[in-house]
């Protein structure tokens, strides 16, 4: 039996399983069209939770960068945008990214496979976001 404050757990319940690796969703990409862009899709069907890495710079004056996390429904194949909490509403000004933000978020797997989605307004050659994306799984 354990004693209080153990690094290993007494029940299985107690224990964190993640994922081997964090998965690199997008790597210094650069959106530049305001054309949505999606990253490729991720089994995570044997995990209930995810924690999403963002790197989100700026060059030029950009104006919003809107990021979204979608599920595949098996079914019908079509993507379904995650609308749960912080998630129904992750939108970035220039100003916000211009000396680059790192920020991480949690949620829940509510599919078999995830993606995420970005949306540029006001994105050209020349005024565009820099966005590095991973994703890690846990239950």
């Amino acid at each position: 039996m354990g004693q209080k404050g153990d690094s290993t757990p007494v029940r299985q319940d107690d224990a964190l399983y993640r994922s081997k690796n964090i998965v690199q969703l997008l790597d210094a990409f650069a959106l530049i069209s305001t054309t949505p862009k999606e990253s490729p899709g991720v089994a995570c069907h044997a995990f209930r939770r995810f924690t999403l890495y963002l790197a989100i710079d700026s060059t030029g004056e950009p104006t919003t960068i809107h990021v979204e996390i979608e599920f595949l429904d098996p079914w019908s194949g079509k993507w379904h945008t995650f609308k749960q909490g912080l998630f129904a509403a992750l939108y970035y000004e220039d100003t916000d990214t211009a000396s680059g933000i790192y920020e991480m978020f949690t949620g829940e797997c509510l599919g078999r496979n995830m993606r995420i989605k970005l949306t540029g307004v006001g994105t050209t050659g020349a005024a565009y976001f820099t966005v590095s994306a991973a994703v890690e799984f846990f239950n």
